[in-house]
């Protein structure tokens, strides 16, 4: 379940840098904990969806001391093992929503010093190109 904060990570810091106000948007969105917890119980349903799926007719291949029952799902099984599973998925998915919302706001508040960083690389590059003859 990691790929879901990585996911969300990787969403934030891709915005575009031309869309300045949506990204403040999104990024006061990302901090508000109302949106944390609307996410986490997106989430928690998709998850459930995921859990509901019934594993127990592959019990046979699964080692005897695993215990799956023919009529099992993945909640079934995951429960026994953890029995407060989703209540950690769900805060940690918060939680998780909450951090990409602090990395959005450090990632835009960086935005212009990359961008000058940036510009400053192409002037380079381009007097260097210009010295070898090629353009690029």
């Amino acid at each position: 379940m990691r790929l879901v904060p990585i996911a969300a990570a990787l969403c934030a810091i891709a915005l575009p840098a031309a869309a300045q106000t949506r990204e403040a948007d999104a990024v006061q969105r990302l901090q508000d904990p109302m949106v944390q917890e609307g996410v986490a119980m997106a989430m928690s349903a998709l998850a459930g969806i995921v859990l509901d799926t019934r594993v127990g007719p592959l019990a046979h291949y699964a080692d005897p001391r695993e215990g799956i029952r023919p009529t099992d799902t993945l909640r079934d099984v995951q429960r026994r093992r953890d029995p407060a599973f989703e209540a950690r998925l769900h805060e940690q998915t918060r939680r998780a929503v909450a951090g990409v919302g602090v990395v959005a706001g450090d990632a835009m508040a960086m935005s212009g010093e990359l961008a000058r960083t940036a510009d400053r690389l192409r002037d380079a590059l381009s007097g260097l190109s210009a010295a070898y003859g090629e353009d690029y």
